[in-house]
Formats: structure tokens, C-alpha cells, sequence
């Protein structure tokens, strides 16, 4: 099993992070590359089931699916159910992990079983190219800590 762990240190507090990150449906707010994407499969966004779906109605569809909410551990969890690349097993977790009053740590990973090849492409691809850039984006806006 692949891990690809990135993670940024932000100055400002847990609450006000997660209050933007912890949508599901909010990704295309805080991502500089990622658009906001269509929701569906359940009557909210935050809803375990949920989905949303990058490029709707293209022939290169990206599907995320909620598995879990936890408000109070500041965690979401969620697969891709069908992968635009050779991997099984994916799940992804983002989490804000509060450091004190004014200070926190957004920690994003994802696991998956694919070849060594494909791992070290998705590392740059995925760690680098979606995790890293997520997460440079929100420390821009609420200040490195």
C-alpha cells in the first residue's frame, strides 16, 4: 500500500480553517486548481454518500465520494470510486488538527495499492501537483504558522 502525506502549518485557528475545508463541496473555493465541482447522491454535501464530480458530463469525469464527516475530529474522509489512474484501494483523509488557540495544522493524505511506477507518478502528480498546491493556497490566505 502507497501513502502520500502532505501537510502545512497555518496561523489561524483549527475552527476557522475547518470551516472552509470541511465542506465537501466547498473544494473549488480554496483550490487554485480545482473547480467547483457538481454534487450529487445526497441531500447535503456533507453527507456520507455524497459525491462530487469534477468535469460533469465529460468523457473524464473525476468522482469523489464522501465516507466521513467527523465535525469534531475535523476530518473528511472520501474514495474515488472509479480512478482515472491504475490504483485500487483509494481513500483519502483531510483533516485540521488544532495546534492552540491561533495555530493548526491541515494534514491531507491518500493510500492506494497500485504499481511502484504508478506510485512515484502520483506522488508528484497527486502529492505535488494537487495536495501541495491545496494546501500552499490556504496557507496564502490564512498566513503560515
Amino acid at each position: 500500500m502507497t501513502t502520500l502525506r502532505r501537510s502545512a502549518d497555518l496561523g489561524s485557528p483549527a475552527a476557522e480553517v475547518w470551516a472552509l475545508v470541511g465542506d465537501f463541496s466547498a473544494i473549488g473555493r480554496w483550490h487554485p486548481t480545482t473547480p467547483d465541482p457538481v454534487i450529487r447522491g445526497a441531500d447535503s454535501p456533507n453527507t456520507p454518500g455524497a459525491e462530487r464530480v469534477f468535469g460533469a458530463g465529460t468523457d473524464s469525469a473525476l468522482v469523489e465520494r464522501l465516507v466521513d464527516r467527523d465535525g469534531a475530529a475535523r476530518r473528511l474522509v472520501y474514495t474515488m470510486p472509479d480512478p482515472p489512474f491504475p490504483i485500487t484501494g483509494h481513500r483519502a483523509t483531510l483533516e485540521v488538527v488544532e495546534r492552540d488557540a491561533h495555530h493548526c495544522t491541515v494534514v491531507w493524505t491518500a493510500t492506494f495499492d497500485s504499481s511502484e511506477e504508478v506510485a512515484r507518478e502520483l506522488e508528484s502528480a497527486m502529492g505535488d501537483g494537487v495536495f501541495t498546491v491545496g494546501l500552499d493556497a490556504l496557507a496564502e490566505r490564512y498566513g503560515r504558522g
